[in-house]
């Protein structure tokens, strides 16, 4: 069924018109925010992109761009290095990092976020999430992480990582780890997540493919597929739920009430078990037409084609 799961993939891929758009509002918002004459100069930021757009694993449903805008503070202590020492809430630096963007007719009715927002946001059509965070203290190289993002719930600065998540993910989809189906198979997950309406966040889906052994990914799309969801059936939604599976950075431990929930993951565990049922059917099915009707029932009618286009 190669043909079928090669039309799979291109329909869930991102449109060419969505991937034209994100990058030309990235580009508009990213010389708004970096313009050294403008109002946000004050904190010298520096753009880059962050999430599914930037690590290739974005579906045709997710329709949003991630950008990270590192400014020139140093957390724990809120100094600026080019200010005279001057010291910046989180709520101004949101309220900096916002004003080109107020200040543009594009843009000006289109921001939104508040004192509890993880992120700044302007709706286009396309979503942009704008994270604004600043330098850990002791670290003056932009390339160098964790950077520092406040955490509204926690009223917390907190490490993040970007840059490092995007290079393990990178590293894990290599030829000589998965022969590059690491981030189809997050595709894949994501996908399914959406066609059942199940919540699950895409860092989440990303941390526990990433734990999964390399040899699992190998094969064609129907060999991967199957085994990944026929191993994560081999443990009880408990079972997992107190294994310690580290984020790729091994920054968090992905199974706690702070990051995937018990019942959201439990949640997400039924559903695994049904995919899994449904997959195995197709593989181990001598009759093409049964197959494909069982991928159709998993993957969705308008994704899976009952002919080989």
């Amino acid at each position: 069924m190669t043909a079928n799961f090669n039309y799979f993939f291109k329909r869930l891929n991102p449109s060419p018109t969505f991937v034209q758009q994100a990058a030309r509002e990235h580009e508009s918002i990213r010389a708004l925010i970096e313009n050294p004459n403008g109002p946000a100069s004050i904190l010298s930021p520096k753009c880059f992109l962050q999430g599914s757009y930037k690590q290739d694993t974005a579906i045709d449903t997710i329709n949003d761009v991630d950008i990270v805008v590192m400014c020139e503070l140093w957390k724990p202590g809120s100094v600026s290095g080019g200010n005279g020492g001057r010291s910046f809430s989180r709520d101004e630096i949101f309220d900096i990092i916002a004003s080109p963007l107020k200040a543009d007719g594009r843009y000006k009715d289109k921001v939104r976020y508040n004192s509890g927002s993880m992120c700044i946001k302007v709706d286009l059509g396309i979503k942009i999430e704008i994270l604004p965070v600043v330098y850990k203290q002791g670290n003056y190289n932009f390339n160098n992480e964790p950077f520092r993002l406040y955490r509204p719930e926690k009223k917390l600065w907190e490490d993040g990582y970007a840059r490092y998540h995007q290079a393990l993910l990178t590293w894990k989809n290599s030829a000589e780890k998965t022969n590059g189906n690491f981030k189809p198979a997050i595709k894949v997950f994501k996908h399914l997540r959406s066609e059942f309406n199940i919540d699950a966040i895409s860092f989440h889906i990303e941390s526990l493919l990433y734990a999964l052994p390399d040899n699992l990914f190998l094969g064609n799309p129907a060999e991967y597929i199957t085994k990944l969801l026929n191993h994560l059936i081999k443990w009880s939604a408990n079972d997992w739920y107190q294994t310690q599976i580290n984020t790729p950075c091994n920054d968090r431990i992905l199974f706690t009430p702070s990051e995937w929930s018990l019942n959201t993951w439990n949640s997400f565990y039924e559903l695994v078990k049904l995919w899994a049922k449904g997959a195995s059917l197709a593989s181990n099915s001598q009759d093409i037409n049964v197959a494909i009707e069982a991928w159709k029932i998993i993957l969705g009618d308008n994704y899976f084609p009952a002919n080989s286009p």
